[in-house]
C-alpha cells in the first residue's frame, strides 16, 4: 500500500451553514464545490471538506468515524496572527489562546462553531540539518 498524495481533509460539523460562515465568511477560504451535504474549501496547498454530521451523499449515511471534536487541530497559515485576533475578536468568534510565539512561529488559536482548535500562524522557515 503506498498513498500517493494528501488530497483533503474531512471535517463532520454539526451545522453545514454554521461551519461555511466560519471557515468562508471569516477565515476567508475560497470555496471550491458546495451541494446540500458538503463545502469543500480550500486551494492548492490542500482542501478541507466541510461534511454534514448527519447524513452522506448515499443510503450508506456518513462515514462511522468523525461523530466527534476528537484530538485534532486545523493550521492555516496567515501573515499576521494579531491582525487576526483582532479580526476575530471583532467577529465575536472565540479566541481560545491568544496570539503568542512558539518555536516554530507565531499564532493564534480559534475555535470553529464545533469547537474544534482552528490555529492560525505565521510559520518561521524551517533551517536545513
Amino acid at each position: 500500500m503506498h498513498a500517493e498524495s494528501f488530497e483533503s481533509l474531512i471535517l463532520f460539523v454539526s451545522s453545514l451553514p454554521e461551519a461555511r460562515r466560519f471557515y468562508v465568511d471569516a477565515l476567508g477560504l475560497p470555496v471550491l464545490f458546495e451541494d446540500e451535504i458538503v463545502v469543500v474549501v480550500g486551494g492548492p496547498s490542500g482542501r478541507v471538506v466541510l461534511h454534514r454530521n448527519d447524513r452522506g451523499h448515499d443510503e450508506r449515511g456518513i462515514f462511522p468515524a468523525g461523530s466527534g471534536v476528537g484530538g485534532a487541530a486545523v493550521r492555516f497559515t496567515v501573515a499576521d496572527p494579531d491582525a487576526c485576533e483582532r479580526d476575530a475578536v471583532g467577529r465575536g468568534l472565540s479566541v481560545l489562546w491568544p496570539t503568542q510565539d512558539a518555536a516554530w512561529g507565531r499564532f493564534v488559536v480559534l475555535a470553529d462553531p464545533d469547537g474544534r482548535s482552528v490555529v492560525l500562524a505565521k510559520m518561521r522557515p524551517i533551517a536545513p540539518q
